[in-house]
């Protein structure tokens, strides 16, 4: 069993990667990370903020470029005045624009990324790595058919002091008119795969659209309910304000370079540079013949799985939330009255499950602080970074887990019997399916798919004399663990590579509660057999 769930996890941490890497030697039509590479050295030599003259030597390059592209680039300048700690700023924002001509016209595909760093690293990846994307991907355009509309390769200034450029670029009354779609390019880190993590209100068009054509989609629409929550912002936030659709990609991991001096072209990955591109370039392709005039139609619930975007209705959220909450009331009903559960021992496994989450929770802060103490994670002398990797540390709060939840079941083994601790566990799914249901409907797939599963193994366990001996088949535990473990496996991905451990602990309690769903595989990995005295293998009470 040890070995299903790791395969499980293996393929997805493996579908989620970034694409193979391809040489400069790659066909002219395809994006190539090694060409693009070439413009990163170039951007990212030295800090080049908003105002300084490194930055006019990154701009005059990136004009040449786009001049031998022949995208006839074209610069517009702002005066800009910023106060910040008390001290009062004045420049000229320079965006530049340079245009892919279209065979009809229509409204523009507007692809887009800043080229200002901080004052306190190159930005090779933040955002070096977005604006040599859109580089290799107008030179591939160029060497394919004509599309269809306009593409405007539009790279921003002043991003960093506060989306300056961008509000200066739709501030224009004209380009809203013009532009109906915009995908942006950033950066959280500096590896890992190139995430869509944002997408426009009413986005159930874009949403179909980009799961036709994604070539590798990392993306799902929780990502896009947390960020709602956050307090960062990029380009794209001005865009949405001024009722644009679009698309935000970036790459979180390796996040402890981000707006640092490790932020050089030494650490850049060429796969998470592909991924870039290879995502634009099929933006471009695809939506550079699609009529983007009216491109909005109802939010869906979206989430990449196995390589593929599936996709539903957020329509479909409600009503699938109270089935399956009249689901579980009935299983309990029915089973209370096959004498297979009963309410105390329910009561006792959702007993076990709140034990469970607060010694995880208490278990996981423990270990957080004692990693704090002895500095495991802290940067290096004179470094920002750690100087170990904490993602292995992230993974010992599931752990963790894992043992305080073995604990606990073993102190309860008498108390509570496999369907009781299942129907607990799907409680407490339901749950959380409610309160996303309520608060995050994006993110309520997490909870309603491995829900519709348990509930149909479950269901169908009422046709058996012994409903729990069905539980036990190896069939029914691959099946049941098949969506937990690889949605969740998804989750904790994101969340390790993109959070500091310290905002991982919440994970410890995650944890709990998906164990106690899969509470009949949790118990191969201990000496617990249920008694086979009552026919149902349940376990009475006292």
């Amino acid at each position: 069993m040890a070995i299903i769930i790791l395969l499980l996890i293996s393929l997805t941490l493996w579908w989620e990667s970034p694409p193979a890497t391809k040489g400069a030697d790659a066909e002219g039509h395809e994006f190539s990370a090694e060409r693009a590479f070439k413009h990163v050295e170039v951007i990212a030599q030295h800090p080049h903020p908003v105002g300084s003259a490194e930055n006019e030597k990154v701009r005059q390059y990136l004009l040449q470029q786009m001049e031998e592209l022949g995208l006839n680039p074209k610069v517009d300048i702002y005066p800009w005045t910023i106060k910040r700690n008390d001290i009062t700023e004045s420049f000229d924002l320079h965006n530049i624009i340079g245009v892919l001509k279209g065979s009809q016209g229509g409204k523009v595909l507007m692809l887009t990324a800043h080229y200002d760093s901080t004052p306190f690293g190159p930005g090779a990846n933040d955002d070096a790595v977005g604006v040599a994307a859109l580089l290799e991907t107008a030179r591939a355009l160029q060497a394919g058919p004509q599309l269809a509309n306009d593409v405007w390769f539009v790279l921003t200034d002043g991003e960093e002091p506060g989306l300056l450029g961008a509000t200066a670029f739709w501030n224009e009354g004209n380009y809203r008119e013009t532009i109906g779609l915009v995908a942006n390019f950033e950066a959280r880190g500096s590896k890992g795969p190139a995430i869509m993590f944002q997408t426009s209100n009413d986005n159930g068009t874009l949403i179909s659209e980009f799961a036709s054509f994604a070539p590798a989609p990392v993306s799902n629409s929780l990502v896009g309910e947390i960020y709602k929550t956050m307090p960062n912002d990029t380009d794209l936030t001005v865009s949405l304000k001024a009722g644009i659709p679009g698309l935000n990609f970036a790459h979180a991991d390796g996040w402890d370079k981000y707006h640092s001096p490790l932020d050089t072209p030494e650490y850049v990955s060429l796969a998470t540079l592909q991924h870039h591109g290879d995502n634009a370039l099929a933006a471009a392709k695809h939506f550079g013949n699609v009529d983007l005039s009216d491109v909005a139609s109802a939010n869906r619930v979206y989430f990449n799985w196995f390589g593929i975007l599936i996709h539903y209705p957020q329509s479909m959220v409600l009503p699938l939330t109270l089935l399956l909450c009249a689901m579980w009331v009935f299983s309990l009903i029915f089973y209370i009255r096959k004498e297979t559960v009963s309410l105390k021992g329910v009561a006792s496994g959702l007993l076990a499950i709140v034990a469970g989450i607060l010694l995880s929770l208490a278990a996981a802060y423990i270990y957080y602080k004692v990693i704090d103490v002895l500095g495991i994670l802290k940067p290096e002398q004179g470094s920002p970074a750690p100087a170990v990797n904490p993602t292995f540390y992230n993974i010992g709060i599931v752990l963790l887990a894992l043992f305080v939840y073995l604990i606990v079941t073993r102190f309860f083994k008498r108390r509570v019997n496999e369907m009781e601790m299942v129907l607990s566990g799907m409680l407490f799914f339901i749950l959380l399916l409610v309160g996303t249901t309520w608060f995050l409907p994006g993110a309520s797939y997490l909870f309603a798919l491995p829900l519709c599963v348990h509930a149909i193994v479950v269901g169908c366990a009422m046709r058996r004399k012994h409903p729990a001996g069905m539980l036990n088949r190896a069939w029914a535990i691959i099946l049941c663990a098949i969506l937990p473990i690889t949605l969740f496996t998804s989750l904790f991905h994101l969340l390790f590579t993109a959070m500091p451990l310290s905002s991982n602990i919440v994970c410890a309690a995650l944890c709990s509660i998906l164990f106690a769903l899969l509470h009949p595989m949790m118990l191969r990995f201990i000496s617990v057999r249920p008694p086979e005295h009552r026919a149902d293998y349940s376990i009475i009470s006292g």
